[in-house]
């Protein structure tokens, strides 16, 4: 069966990502042709991008950058639930996607965004 990653792109104190998330999540479920799970950028802890090589390369050789691999490449596509940070995603989003290379490739991507000011 398909399998969607939910991912939480806010790694912020307060955050307002995880109970959007979960909403997804919740609606997501009510399908019977894919298998949703949430995928929480905090649970990674993921140091501003630390790799020597570009990760074009598949060489990764930090634990943390090859459990986060693991993750993504298990995963046949996602929905990326992000707020907007300054006109922005927010940074920990952006560095997790710089991590990786291969395991993003030739999957489908969606997004649920939200902000509080409008």
């Amino acid at each position: 069966m398909t399998k969607i990653g939910i991912i939480i792109g806010s790694t912020r104190p307060g955050r307002n990502g995880e109970a959007v998330a979960r909403w997804a999540h919740e609606v997501a479920s009510e399908r019977t042709d894919a298998e949703f799970e949430l995928v929480d950028l905090l649970d990674y802890k993921l140091p501003v991008l630390d790799e020597a090589y570009p990760a074009s390369l598949g060489n990764y050789t930090q634990p943390h950058t090859q459990t986060w691999a693991e993750k993504i490449a298990s995963l046949d596509g996602f929905v990326i639930v992000t707020p907007e940070y300054n006109r922005s995603v927010p940074g920990a989003l952006k560095n997790a996607i710089d991590y990786l290379y291969a395991e993003w490739n030739n999957k489908s991507v969606g997004f649920v965004s939200y902000g509080s000011l409008g």
